[in-house]
């Protein structure tokens, strides 16, 4: 065993009589001190914060899994082994046929701890697992569920994501222990199309979670772009108790899919759980997700400058029905003429510029040539073009606009169905029944090859931006000949997604792509983590805002767009929506709800108020002069009314005010400068009154009407 002793790490050795020799490895830094004994049948773990003397865990530190071909047999680590040095405490051992190796890392320089786990298949087989979960444990109620006093103030809220955009009306993902330990958890549960629900489970599944102890948070935050996983909270019932099981890794619904196919000679890095303790509450734990996801690349480039949209969809409802007269180019002009009066830059093109939906082929004959079309848009209008793109998911399902466009597509790229695999009287050519899901697979070669290749031609006449719509899990392919593994898991598919971002941007680095949740598509649920493979190289540029285009209104009413406001408290990967401002009312609730949440800003729709029109071009036009606030500022949030965007760099913020109530209303709230990275010491203003700063504190008070808003900017004075 190697042994550092510095001031901030210490070690010592047990002996325990009834279980023979063993070794306890113990290590600390400025914030928490760990102790890891390895025995001979597992290994016990204790956690504590050094600051409050909180307890985090004590007990054994859970490893199983289940092998798909043991029929159920639940395995335990074997072999344990514990060593220290560098700041590392690493344990080794074999589960399942698999080597372990887990590290704990306790930096000397930061008041965090992280955890990784990689498993190795030294065998001359494949290792298929269909079950495995470890985490750190702790007793927090007796064997009939009553929680122990020490844990009666103790709740566990979601990060980012205490609302979500399919949660019904009010609903918060905040649970006490209590509600742990006697109530199911959730874990999502994917059907064939489209089509995400949650399904009762031992475990609660989400981004990050904030521990919360009066002002003490601690956070436990998961982070993977090679693997799709969730940071999972669960219960765990034990000799003692009941225990509450975090960190680690957690198997859920086949995923991490590369566990149920480890080849020989390889290993699956289970990525990294990073542990924080952290003063405040949920904002907070958000803030401090956020900063680990910057770390990792998974931020808007210093430079990101999207194009603002003008939305030709609202004022052409199902023009895609009869293309070559509702979508024609004179009519598209009108539409780019209210663009530019709403001080819009790019058309966007929903279905109707493609010959038939999904086919990514321009549609001259009501169109016109594709560059003439391109360059004329900005020459008479200042616009550049942008364009809907539905993938194979959705261009060839029962739910698709267009009934013919897979036939544009290889015969060859068409999905075997998993139940269809073992029939043989399966061919590809008479494979046309919608009803057994999309026809072509999203994730073979012979599809990715002819979407990206049509793609850039586009791409070469001038559009900047195309959206990954449509693109959702489809079920899975059993085709061999497809270039993917087989059978084909989500895990792939998402994989395939970024393939053909990545074929895009290796030519055309500066187009933008946005790209729809990987499972879930077009839908309200976020099925994948917030920040899954972007900022990898050549990934997409922004993420879909949770469908919440169609009646955005009463979206904001009902609570449902609170799913924005905290996606960018606990995340700086940008989120694009388009909307419909003809619900919206004279204060711009609409405009400037999603101008807030939204680093990337559609708009499209006419208003039958004239004087709500003009409203929302004005507020346009304060918007575009600022925009760089909203594009690429540092956002705060005070409440989910009141949202801040800084540039530090200018000493600058801008302020959006709200009131989300269906009654006149005093709002207020105050933040300190520091947090948002402001010197204190300047004297700050505001020419449009939203707020004052005093002893290095910003604060705000106003009385708004019923849905009402106010929007600003506070600078730093001159002299």
């Amino acid at each position: 065993m190697n042994r550092i002793c510095t001031a901030k790490i210490t070690w010592a050795v047990c002996c325990l009589a009834w279980c023979g020799s063993v070794v306890a490895d113990e290590m600390k830094n400025a914030a928490f001190h760990v102790s890891v004994v390895a025995e001979k049948d597992g290994v016990q773990a204790s956690l504590e914060d050094l600051a409050s003397r909180w307890k985090l865990a004590d007990g054994p530190y859970l490893y199983q899994a289940m092998r798909v071909d043991e029929k159920g047999k639940t395995n335990t680590l074997e072999n344990a082994t514990v060593s220290s040095g560098d700041g590392k405490v690493i344990i080794r051992g074999q589960l399942a046929g698999l080597e372990v190796e887990h590290t704990l890392l306790l930096p000397s320089d930061r008041p965090v701890m992280e955890e990784r786990i990689v498993v190795r298949n030294k065998t001359d087989k494949l290792i298929a697992l269909s079950g495995f979960e470890t985490g750190f444990t702790l007793c927090v109620a007796d064997s009939k569920g009553k929680l122990l006093p020490e844990f009666s103030r103790d709740h566990l809220m979601a990060v980012p994501f205490l609302r979500r955009a399919n949660d019904p009306k009010g609903k918060q993902h905040d649970y006490s222990l209590q509600e742990v330990v006697l109530t199911p958890g959730y874990v999502p549960s994917m059907e064939q199309i489209k089509r995400v629900s949650s399904m009762p489970s031992p475990h609660r599944a989400s981004e990050g979670w904030a521990w919360v102890r009066g002002d003490d948070v601690f956070g436990i935050f998961k982070f993977s772009q090679q693997n799709m996983q969730f940071s999972v909270v669960s219960k765990h019932p034990a000799a003692d108790g009941m225990r509450l099981r975090f960190g680690g890794v957690a198997m859920i619904g086949g995923e991490p899919a590369d566990l149920g196919r480890i080849a020989p000679g390889q290993s699956v890095d289970l990525g990294l759980v990073r542990y924080q303790m952290l003063r405040g509450g949920h904002r907070e734990a958000c803030y401090a997700f956020r900063g680990m996801l910057d770390e990792m690349g998974c931020r808007f480039p210093k430079d990101f400058n999207p194009p603002v949209h003008w939305e030709q969809l609202y004022d052409m409802s199902g023009a895609w029905n009869n293309r070559p007269r509702r979508f024609t180019k004179a009519i598209l002009e009108r539409e780019a003429a209210k663009g530019k009066a709403y001080s819009c830059e790019a058309l966007y093109l929903d279905p109707g510029w493609d010959t038939d939906f999904g086919t990514f082929l321009w549609g001259e004959k009501w169109l016109g040539p594709r560059k003439q079309f391109i360059d004329e848009m900005q020459s008479k209008y200042g616009l550049k073009v942008s364009l809907h793109c539905p993938l194979a998911s959705w261009m060839s399902s029962r739910i698709t606009w267009g009934k013919n466009a897979y036939k544009s597509f290889p015969v060859e790229s068409r999905r075997i169905p998993p139940e269809k695999a073992s029939d043989p009287n399966f061919s590809l050519l008479s494979f046309t029944n919608l009803l057994e899901g999309p026809l072509v697979c999203l994730g073979s070669k012979q599809y990715l090859d002819v979407a990206a290749e049509r793609m850039l031609e586009h791409c070469a006449d001038g559009v900047v931006y195309l959206m990954f719509d449509g693109n959702w899990w489809n079920g899975g392919c059993m085709n061999p000949h497809h270039g993917h593994p087989v059978p084909y898991r989500i895990e792939d598919h998402i994989r395939a997604n970024l393939d053909l971002a990545q074929r895009i941007h290796a030519k055309y680095p500066k187009v933008l792509i946005e790209m729809h949740d990987a499972i879930a598509g077009g839908s309200k649920v976020r099925a994948t983590p917030i920040y899954y493979k972007y900022g990898l190289p050549g990934s997409y540029d922004m993420t879909w805002g949770f469908e919440l285009m169609w009646n955005p209104m009463d979206d904001i009413k009902q609570g449902r767009t609170a799913a924005l406001y905290y996606a960018n408290l606990g995340g700086n990967v940008p989120i694009y929506t388009h909307v419909s401002l003809i619900t919206d009312n004279e204060h711009c609730m609409v405009l400037w709800w999603y101008a807030s949440t939204c680093r990337h800003l559609g708009i499209g729709g006419t208003n039958k108020n004239p004087a709500i029109v003009k409203a929302g071009q004005e507020a346009m036009r304060w918007y575009r002069a600022n925009d760089r606030f909203y594009k690429r500022g540092d956002f705060y949030g005070i409440s989910e009314e009141i949202h801040l965007h800084v540039l530090p760099g200018e000493r600058a913020f801008t302020v959006n005010v709200f009131n989300l109530s269906d009654k006149g209303n005093t709002v207020s709230g105050s933040i300190d400068l520091k947090t948002m990275g402001m010197d204190p010491s300047l004297k700050y203003v505001s020419t449009e009154g939203v707020g004052t700063v005093e002893n290095g504190r910003y604060q705000v008070s106003m009385e708004l009407p019923a849905w009402g808003t106010k929007v600003g900017k506070v600078e730093a004075a001159t002299e």
